[in-house]
């Protein structure tokens, strides 16, 4: 049985001007156990709306969607959620925000503290537990926010495009560290992300959504080999399957865009 199974949804925002607009329509996936699931579209698709349902903070118009079978009908304390701002309580230090989801589960303030020392190491914030957010950059502010969906140990982490915030160095070395936390935890880890290369160097499996009303348009199965890094860029099989993506990517921006191309003899 897949851990996330989204039904035939369909998503409705209605407008106080008396105009609908359709966010998702007639979407239908699964994720399986341990994938590395990443979701690929053009701006405006649907994409944050989707994963949104997943984790039960707005409920689909039509269609189900189900976590281990059973319908999600309200906020899921099964996932945890990284998004794109890091999202951390700037009174508390890092060892603080990362043991928060624990402390309000009731775990007791010794086992709390043992459970996030294994993840401030898994995420190399070894030397910064005693700092406030301030004091961090924006690299290691997300690695505060993902060793914090770590330390809540929850079956699903649903992440909004977490490193879009980031320079393109700090960006690659996230994507890099990434690798590694999923490779040693074996989470389920569904991701967002409108970057081509990103969802390559992360994914075992990803979609393509088509523009507004988003639905699934492709679905792919990265066969890149792990270890991953951004030397796999020189790939042939790297290559093929970025042509083969962004052939899927460029027509939906155009259709989102309302770009008519006419050929030129």
């Amino acid at each position: 049985m897949a851990i996330i199974q989204v039904d035939n949804v369909t998503k409705v925002f209605s407008s106080n001007k008396g105009k609908d607009t359709t966010a998702l329509k007639n979407v239908d996936l699964k994720v399986e156990e341990g994938e590395f699931f990443v979701i690929v579209g053009a701006s405006g698709c649907g994409k944050t709306t989707l994963i949104n349902m997943i984790a039960g903070f707005e409920q689909p118009t039509g269609g189900t969607i189900l976590h281990h079978g059973e319908p999600v009908l309200g906020v899921d304390p099964r996932c945890g959620m990284v998004f794109q701002q890091y999202a951390l309580f700037p009174w508390k230090t890092v060892i603080e925000n990362i043991e928060f989801g624990l402390k309000l589960k009731g775990v007791t303030f010794r086992e709390r503290r043992q459970q996030v020392q294994k993840y401030i190491k898994m995420v190399g914030l070894d030397d910064f537990e005693n700092s406030y957010p301030k004091q961090l950059s924006g690299g290691m502010k997300q690695r505060v926010s993902i060793a914090r969906a770590l330390a809540n140990n929850t079956d699903v982490m649903l992440m909004d495009e977490p490193f879009s915030a980031l320079d393109a160095m700090t960006r690659q070395v996230m994507q890099e560290e990434l690798m590694r936390i999923y490779q040693e935890s074996s989470k389920t880890i569904i991701f967002i992300t409108h970057s081509i290369d990103e969802a390559l160097l992360l994914s075992t499996r990803l979609v393509v959504m088509t523009s507004r009303p988003g639905r699934i348009k492709k679905t792919i199965i990265n066969d890149l080999p792990w270890p991953r890094n951004s030397s796999m860029q020189l790939m042939d099989r790297y290559q093929q399957l970025k042509s083969s993506i962004w052939d899927s990517v460029q027509e939906e921006v155009i259709k989102s865009a309302g770009i008519n191309y006419q050929t030129v003899d």
